[in-house]
């Protein structure tokens, strides 16, 4: 029976839609790979966590390019000062009452030490140490040398401090130039790290936490389902699918932009997190 009038036009119409949105359906493919690829070529970040791991088997996102050594005039120059500056020794804990080793292999907690702030940056150096309380026992001379290496305790490498994650407001994916790409951490160096400095400190850090997305299920469903907003329901931008689900796609061409989009990292979780 075929459809009269205002009936049949709105079911022309519809069928146009779909017949648009399976035909980009299946362009979307070719379009991701052209869009990994190009990514690829110029070097652009997916938005992926990477798994590089350091020796303590924790993955670092956040890397700290390694500065120049500068001289620094006389008048700046500083004389020995602790090292770290703000670290205060705690003697009363159980490592250290409880220590039975040598004295030269006390941890930093029971040390009072103090750094040659003249030191070349990067060079070893030597830190003057000693038993911070007589009622510490150890073995071996209670005055020693430790050498360690003459950097800054914020200049040290993401594996050699511990900072605080902030998750709220912190966007892991989108333009790295956005300010809510960075956020700044509070951070404390190793118990154990001589460094020159201060002990705690503020670093702006790149945001790099993830709540379990996947990205190539994220990809899949963008090449497969994307015509029906299924991407955006499952990173969460919920308006953004409905929009899709209604529009047909935006009669095929959102559905290409999403899946270029999403290929190469651009669009990402709705709470701002990275993919796994």
């Amino acid at each position: 029976m075929k459809l009269r009038g205002g009936l049949g036009q709105i079911w022309a119409t519809v069928r146009w839609a779909v017949r648009v949105l399976v035909l980009s359906q299946l362009a979307s493919p070719l379009v991701a790979w052209l869009a990994m690829f190009v990514a690829g070529s110029a070097g652009l970040d997916t938005g992926v966590v990477p798994s590089v791991s350091d020796e303590d088997g924790q993955v670092n996102i956040v890397t700290t390019p390694t500065p120049s050594y500068q001289q620094v005039g006389s008048c700046c120059q500083e004389d020995n000062q602790p090292c770290p500056r703000d670290h205060i020794p705690d003697t009363s804990s159980l490592l250290c009452q409880e220590w039975s080793g040598p004295c030269s292999q006390l941890p930093l907690t029971c040390l009072s030490c103090t750094c040659d702030y003249d030191c070349h940056y990067g060079q070893p150096s030597n830190a003057s140490c000693k038993v911070s309380s007589a009622e510490l026992e150890c073995e071996g001379d209670r005055e020693f040398n430790r050498e360690f290496r003459c950097s800054y305790c914020y200049l040290t490498q993401p594996s050699r401090h511990k900072c605080s994650n902030r998750n709220i407001g912190c966007r892991s994916v989108g333009s790295p130039t956005s300010r809510a790409h960075w956020y700044i951490a509070n951070c404390t160096s190793g118990d154990n790290l001589v460094c020159l400095g201060r002990h705690v400190f503020s670093k702006k850090t790149e945001c790099n936490w993830t709540e379990g997305y996947s990205w190539r299920t994220a990809l899949v469903l963008s090449v497969t389902l994307g015509g029906f907003g299924a991407d955006r329901f499952y990173l969460g931008h919920w308006q953004e699918g409905i929009g899709k689900l209604f529009s047909f796609g935006g009669l095929g061409v959102w559905t290409l932009v999403d899946v270029v989009l999403v290929s190469i990292g651009y669009i990402g979780p709705a709470d701002g997190s990275l993919y796994i």
